[in-house]
């Protein structure tokens, strides 16, 4: 889809989504789910994140009928969610490893 290193400009940004470039102004505004960099001549730049959180923003908002309100109350359960899984997959690595440099340890004395 879109490279992680790319930005746009507010109008290749809402040509993208498929929404005007005052509806992303808005939802800047109101939801700061993106957060564009804002050059010092005023130009705005949205990066991939930002594009793909606020095609999010329009598949709830647009398609699945959520208000503004209930589109950020289930944005913020989401990260929460996907905050503790992350947490949860950390633990399970350190397991692994832990697991792993046992045994190594127990192959080294049984040799």
């Amino acid at each position: 889809m879109h490279l992680e290193d790319n930005f746009y400009t507010i109008s290749k940004a809402s040509e993208i989504i498929g929404v005007k470039t005052h509806v992303l102004r808005f939802w800047e505004k109101k939801i700061k789910l993106a957060k564009p960099y804002k050059h010092f001549n005023g130009r705005r730049y949205y990066s991939s994140l930002d594009i793909k959180n606020l095609q999010l923003i329009k598949k709830l908002l647009y398609d699945e009928g959520f208000t503004i309100k209930g589109a950020i109350n289930f944005i913020n359960n989401e990260n929460k969610k996907n905050n503790k899984s992350e947490i949860i997959n950390i633990k399970i690595s350190a397991i692994k490893n832990f697991i792993s440099e046992g045994n190594n340890l127990l192959k080294k004395h049984i040799e």
